[in-house]
C-alpha cells in the first residue's frame, strides 16, 4: 500500500508522531512523508527581518533570500525526520514542498501539495497541531 503522510513542522519532534507511524504502517507499505516547516520558518524569517504573509495558498514569501531561508529550514526538518525514522527502523521517502525550476524556488503549501498528489496514493494522512 502506498501511504502519504503530511506532518506539520510542529509535530516532527513529537514522539507521539513516530509512535503513531509505527502502529499505522506495515513493513510492506511504501511510506512517503511530506515535511512542513510552519513555526520554524516563521521564527527564522522574523529573526532575519524578512517579511511573509499568509494568503489563500498559505505562506507567501516575496524575497528570494526569504525563499532560500525557508527552503533551508525545510531541509533541516527533513534531515531531522529522516534521522528519527532511522532510529526506529522505519523506511520512508521524506520530501519537502518545494519545487525548483531552473534557478527559481517555488514553495507550495503542504496541504495544497497533498491535493495534487491525492490520486497517486492508497492512503493519505494529514497531521497537524
Amino acid at each position: 500500500m502506498d501511504i502519504l503522510v503530511k506532518v506539520s513542522g510542529d509535530l516532527e519532534s513529537d514522539k507521539r508522531f513516530y509512535d503513531w507511524l509505527s502502529s499505522t504502517i506495515s513493513p510492506s507499505d511504501e511510506l512517503f512523508i511530506l515535511c512542513g516547516g510552519g513555526t520554524a520558518i516563521t521564527q527564522f524569517l522574523e529573526k532575519q527581518g524578512i517579511s511573509s504573509e499568509f494568503g489563500p495558498g498559505g505562506r507567501e514569501i516575496r524575497s528570494l533570500q526569504g525563499k532560500h531561508f525557508a527552503q533551508q529550514v525545510l531541509q533541516e526538518q527533513k534531515v531531522f525526520v529522516e534521522k528519527k525514522l532511522q532510529e526506529r527502523s522505519i523506511n520512508a521517502t521524506v520530501f519537502i514542498p518545494v519545487i525548483e525550476i531552473g534557478d527559481r524556488i517555488f514553495h507550495i503549501n503542504g496541504d495544497n501539495f497533498i491535493i495534487g498528489l491525492y490520486p497517486n496514493f492508497d492512503r493519505i494522512f494529514i497531521l497537524t497541531q
